[in-house]
């Protein structure tokens, strides 16, 4: 890292100089130097010169990324598993996290004002339908065995009245969330605080007590099925380990289909099955939260090295963590590439090559050569995160 020399005030407050960029959203991956001034991004270029930027970081060798986008995770920090984002997400290389329902209509309001702004990530959220999240869970043993939990007005009033802070509903058709008998009715519920708030849900699909069409049957274009590739039952491959033709109509009329890995709610004999069927992965997100003993939840730059290892290529592996995540969450005007003009958020990456593996709780392994290691995180157009050795 170096400052340059000079009498002339500097063009650009930060200079990313020497990099390889790949920014599916604007179709490059090539040599790049990328610039930043007052939050944004500045300017794109074979070469920049180095003397009009206040500070300038040589990424020579490295990999240049828009900040990634996490899509699922749970960073009400201070709550049951809310992790800090900032120890969780800058060093992963994203820089915008979104909140899975760790929270509901009657206590969002700590997480919006005394959690999220004491945070250098920017953090936004899906509420719960249920009334306070996942909170609940250890003391009724699931948020939604109660159903007075679960109020679709107060929730799509909630919603209504955060605009830019709140972006969906969230319902877990987890068997410990909810029970059978009760889990259509809080689908419809969540179903309908979306619709009257005009936004999308996301459904947890993992270990879900009702038949997967039941609940893909309610999703629309823009709506968010997590836990996609779960070893569960109801999953989404049929007794021929073929893609069930419910999902594939859903990712047709647009359903996101979103990783949330978890470490417990991704198979990776499931990823294979639906790779070798070219089915894709819309999102690549965590769930990031506080883990027992014994279970691994990677970061997202991990994921994407997985997923790469695993015959995913590395544009569509980064793009599924940037442009597209952007995109289903409705914010590629300004997150998800580094175009002039957008957010100034970006992550630098050594491509370490080497014997990797990656595991899930299935004891099943994938093997990969290459591994991104994040060097240095950027938000609003300044270093917020770098490696320490």
């Amino acid at each position: 890292m170096t400052q340059p020399t000079g009498n002339r005030a500097p063009e650009y407050d930060l200079l990313l100089r020497g990099g390889t960029l790949i920014d599916p959203g604007q179709g490059v991956h090539d040599r790049r130097d990328v610039a930043f001034s007052n939050g944004k991004v500045a300017a794109v270029d074979d070469r920049i010169d180095s003397v009009r930027a206040a500070e300038v970081v040589d990424v020579t060798g490295k990999l240049i990324t828009p900040g990634l986008i996490d899509i699922h995770g749970h960073f009400f920090h201070g709550s049951m598993i809310g992790t800090d984002p900032d120890e969780t997400c800058l060093p992963a290389g994203v820089t915008t996290g979104i909140d899975a329902g760790s929270a509901g209509w009657a206590n969002y309001q700590v997480m919006r004002d005394y959690v999220f702004p004491t945070k250098k990530t920017r953090i936004l959220s899906f509420l719960h339908i249920g009334a306070m999240g996942l909170t609940m869970n250890a003391v009724i043993g699931g948020e939604l065995q109660d159903m007075r939990m679960a109020d679709s007005d107060r929730t799509a009033d909630a919603i209504k009245e955060n605009p830019g802070f709140v972006l969906g509903v969230k319902v877990r058709m987890h068997h410990q969330a909810v029970s059978q008998s009760d889990a259509h009715e809080a689908l419809r519920r969540a179903r309908d605080a979306a619709d009257k708030a005009k936004v999308k849900l996301m459904v947890h699909i993992s270990a879900t007590p009702i038949p997967l069409p039941d609940i893909l049957d309610l999703l629309g274009p823009g709506d968010i099925a997590t836990h996609i590739f779960n070893g569960n039952p109801e999953g989404i491959l049929d007794d021929n380990k073929k893609i069930r033709p419910e999902v594939k109509a859903a990712a047709r009329r647009g359903v996101i289909m979103d990783v949330a890995h978890a470490g417990v709610h991704c198979d990776l004999e499931v990823v294979r099955s639906a790779l070798k069927q070219d089915f894709l992965p819309t999102t690549i997100s965590t769930d990031m939260h506080n883990p027992p003993k014994g279970r691994t939840v990677y970061g997202v730059n991990d994921l994407v090295s997985n997923f790469h290892a695993m015959g995913m290529p590395l544009n569509d592996a980064v793009a599924a963590s940037t442009v597209r995540a952007a995109e289903a969450l409705g914010l590629e005007d300004d997150l998800g590439s580094l175009a002039p003009g957008f957010a100034g958020d970006a992550a630098v990456f050594d491509q370490n090559e080497g014997q990797f593996v990656w595991k899930d709780t299935a004891n099943h392994t994938a093997d990969g050569k290459l591994r991104l290691d994040t060097f240095v995180t950027v938000k609003d157009g300044a270093v917020v995160w770098r490696r320490s050795n």
